[in-house]
């Protein structure tokens, strides 16, 4: 009599199909996701009617209602804002500059952070506004 054994079943998991399927849905959300750097103060823009957008400058001073002022994301006091601006814009002092304001700043606070801004030879400056 010839007994044949039980043909023992070896079921294993090939998990190289899950790792691939993993790594694609990794992929594909690193793509389509969009990545915002966070302002160092936050704002609320005032809204104009007559608004025309422009491009992205490479410097940006923020300002908020408390008065408290960011150069590029980082935060800074009112009295070195000249002397930070300087080597910024040290080869060109037509460098476009962003002036972001919250809507509820009082125009004294901006009247002197426009004075700085001035007085570091800036020549070129833009207010930030929403569309209405």
């Amino acid at each position: 009599m010839d007994f044949k054994g039980r043909a023992r079943i070896h079921s294993h998991l090939d998990i190289a199909p899950l790792i691939d399927i993993v790594f694609l849905l990794l992929v594909f959300f690193m793509l389509t996701s969009t990545f915002v750097t966070p302002e160092a103060i936050e704002l609320e823009l005032p809204e104009s009617s007559s608004a025309q957008s422009s491009e992205i400058t490479p410097i940006t001073v923020a300002l908020n209602q408390a008065g408290e002022l960011s150069l590029n994301g980082t935060r800074i006091p009112l009295e070195q804002l000249q002397s930070a601006l300087l080597p910024l814009i040290a080869d060109n002092k037509e460098t476009p500059i962003t002036l972001k304001s919250d809507a509820q700043t009082q125009v004294q606070q901006l009247l002197e952070v426009m004075d700085k801004i001035r007085q570091a030879g800036a020549t070129n400056i833009a207010l930030a506004t929403t569309q209405k």
